[in-house]
């Protein structure tokens, strides 16, 4: 599947008309990213968090597999190299086996029966703060250099929809 490394005016058209409606939703945002994802990227499972930035909780805003993940639900605060690496350093985590994401998600298991065994998690930053993360799960060895980019052009929608999402709660 061929990677588009820019977002490009087809999304970026798709985009401006969602914006433009009236009863705009971070979910109407979110739902546009993750099809781009899938279609441009191949990637099989997409989620989206907002990270509150008071006790550095994050809540689900949006899933491609809603039945596997619910968009609902807060997971707590946890002192990782995983959050080292993205919530401290505002670095992308990847990994491309199943015992990278064993070693880092608590969830492998369910991760892994989805049929997902690469995860990439790329942190939404404003402000110098973590405020969301974009997560990506595909086949193993999924995220090479080039998927990675294509797939962190999605950083600046994925923040519109956060403001929007806080703009709206």
């Amino acid at each position: 599947m061929p990677v588009t490394p820019i977002a490009g005016q087809d999304f970026d058209a798709r985009m401006v008309t969602v914006l433009a409606q009236a009863n705009a939703e971070p979910s109407d945002i979110l739902a546009l990213v993750s099809a781009w994802l899938q279609e441009q990227c191949g990637v099989r499972l997409v989620t989206m968090t907002q990270r509150e930035t008071t006790d550095g909780s994050f809540l689900r805003l949006y899933s491609s597999m809603p039945d596997a993940y619910a968009a609902s639900g807060r997971k707590p605060p946890n002192q990782t190299p995983w959050s080292a690496q993205v919530i401290d350093r505002h670095e992308t985590f990847v990994a491309n086996d199943y015992s990278g994401i064993a070693a880092t998600m608590a969830d492998h298991e369910q991760i892994r029966a989805l049929g997902c065994e690469s995860i990439l998690n790329i942190p939404i930053v404003l402000r110098n703060q973590v405020v969301g993360t974009l997560n990506c799960l595909a086949g193993p060895g999924h995220f090479d250099e080039r998927t990675i980019a294509a797939c962190e052009t999605m950083r600046l929608p994925v923040a519109m929809a956060l403001l929007l999402h806080k703009q709206t709660s």
